[in-house]
């Protein structure tokens, strides 16, 4: 058999095999590696004594049916769906969707409002179908990009510069660092030496910044990174992704949450916000105060009933919206003042002067409503609140159920993914959302730290939803191409492929 003969019996068997493959981009790794298997076996019978055309039949014979052969690969290395997570978290973009057009609207929303949704929703199907390929392939710019970026902001907010957009710059910028790091530490965890040099430099410039800056300390962003990029470090330890003795290994990552984190019991401003979070009744001292909104929610959420919202008479809807309730046998000076008063102004003037931030009110008895007397930004960072309060605890308890589902689906799905690196990235992305999600419906309850962090899918936002797309559609890409992207087994931050 000449060579023209031999190419085309393998040509039309490989076409055979690699037509039963799904995913096309996986076809020529695919047939390259079955044409490498054929030509061994043409080798080995031709060593026997075959002729060449012998042996290319035999060869192509031994390999078995092509169509079964393909079948086969293709249940191995295909896109895997996860209809049960995609139903759930579509329910959930709806439900924040519909919540945020029904809650009635304030000067903030019609700037912002729930249009986010909309790029939102796009960004998140875009990164199912191209995230974690384009990942892979581009890892390097990208992490240097990130980080880059994340440095420029640590620079310009330790420098006091602050512009409009900085403080949701950092937000969104601290929480894409878990994905980056997470590729750094696979990507770098078969060479100590530049492990221990990542590992090293990211912690001493971590700390050099929360020490040189307040500014980081009073963002919730913070203590989601840290909490998450701690977990993934232990589950890849317990995949054993990172090579080493176990008990040395969570030795270390102990270690570091202590180092890490450090910053945030010894120092004035870290203290302060895990006071006002463990023990907010201590830190009340004026209606404006988080820390009020949070005893006021609790106050309402004891006062609503069961089966149907928050009924009160005018007379303790004035109480709860000018914060007599709470300051009238603490401090009545501290109590909101009528805007109608000719006389409002100098009042507010001279009580500012002597300390006292008394509440703007402007309403009346007999037309003071819910929406009155809930806290400033209700309409995102108390929704899971408001829904009790307008619905009843039932109705509440179904959408703390729903998200609940919604994060068992997610992190079921996270353990089925087979590739270390893809597991890695998609377990680092669900910690980030799981946090953002616990220290928003903490804060719902009235135990908030720092400033509110952004529930993913259910509450407006706008970078900050923006990056919880991002990350969801990471991990549904990340579990899609499993069995198909193969993964880095080095890597080189600066020089190209």
């Amino acid at each position: 058999m000449n060579k023209n003969t031999f190419d085309n019996a393998v040509s039309s068997f490989l076409d055979e095999v690699t037509d039963q493959i799904s995913y096309k981009p996986l076809r020529p790794s695919i047939r390259q590696e079955l044409e490498s298997h054929l030509q061994d076996h043409v080798e080995e019978y031709q060593s026997q004594g075959f002729s060449p055309e012998d042996a290319v039949r035999q060869a192509i014979s031994s390999m078995g049916d092509p169509v079964l052969i393909g079948a086969e690969l293709n249940e191995v290395h295909r896109i895997q769906k996860a209809p049960w997570l995609s139903f759930i978290t579509a329910l959930l973009l709806l439900t924040g969707f519909g919540l945020s057009a029904f809650i009635q609207w304030t000067p903030e929303q019609a700037a912002n409002g729930f249009l986010y949704y909309i790029p939102g929703g796009i960004l998140l199907i875009m990164t199912v179908f191209k995230g974690y390929p384009l990942l892979i392939r581009y890892r390097k710019i990208l992490t240097v990009s990130i980080c880059l970026l994340y440095l420029a902001l640590a620079v310009i907010t330790t420098s006091r510069v602050i512009i409009y957009w900085c403080p949701p710059l950092t937000y969104f910028a601290t929480l894409l660092l878990i994905p980056v790091i997470t590729i750094l530490l696979y990507c770098s965890r078969k060479s100590k030496k530049k492990f221990m040099a990542a590992a090293v430099g990211s912690a001493g410039s971590w700390l050099l910044f929360m020490y040189s800056s307040r500014l980081f300390l009073i963002d919730t962003a913070i203590i989601i990174f840290l909490l998450s990029a701690i977990g993934t470090l232990c589950f890849m330890i317990h995949r054993r992704i990172l090579p080493g003795k176990k008990k040395y290994l969570y030795s270390g990552a102990l270690s570091l949450l202590v180092l890490l984190g450090s910053p945030l019991f010894l120092t004035a401003s870290g203290r302060e916000n895990i006071k006002a979070f463990l023990f907010p009744q201590s830190a009340v001292y004026r209606t404006l105060d988080d820390t009020y909104n949070g005893i006021l929610v609790q106050e309402l959420l004891s006062k609503t009933p069961l089966t149907h919202g928050l009924e009160l008479s005018g007379p303790e809807m004035m109480d709860y919206g000018t914060g007599a309730w709470y300051f009238a046998s603490r401090d009545p000076k501290q109590i909101g003042i009528d805007v109608t008063q000719q006389d409002f102004q100098e009042k507010v003037d001279a009580l500012w002067d002597q300390g006292y931030h008394p509440r703007y009110i402007h309403y009346q008895e007999d037309q003071v409503t819910l929406w009155d007397i809930l806290p400033q930004h209700y309409h995102n960072n108390y929704l899971i609140a408001v829904c009790i309060f307008l619905f009843g605890w039932l109705p509440g308890l179904a959408l703390l159920g729903v998200i609940g589902l919604f994060f068992t689906f997610l992190f079921s799905c996270i353990t089925r993914i087979h590739g270390h690196l893809a597991s890695a990235l998609a377990f680092s992305c669900g910690q980030c959302l799981l946090w953002q999600g616990i220290f928003y419906l903490l804060g719902n309850f009235g135990y908030q730290y720092a400033y509110f962090p952004n529930m993913p899918l259910v509450s407006e936002g706008r970078l900050s939803s923006l990056c919880n797309m991002l990350l969801l559609g990471l991990i549904f890409s990340a579990y899609r191409y499993d069995c198909v992207t193969e993964e880095p087994l080095n890597y080189g931050p600066v020089t190209s492929d």
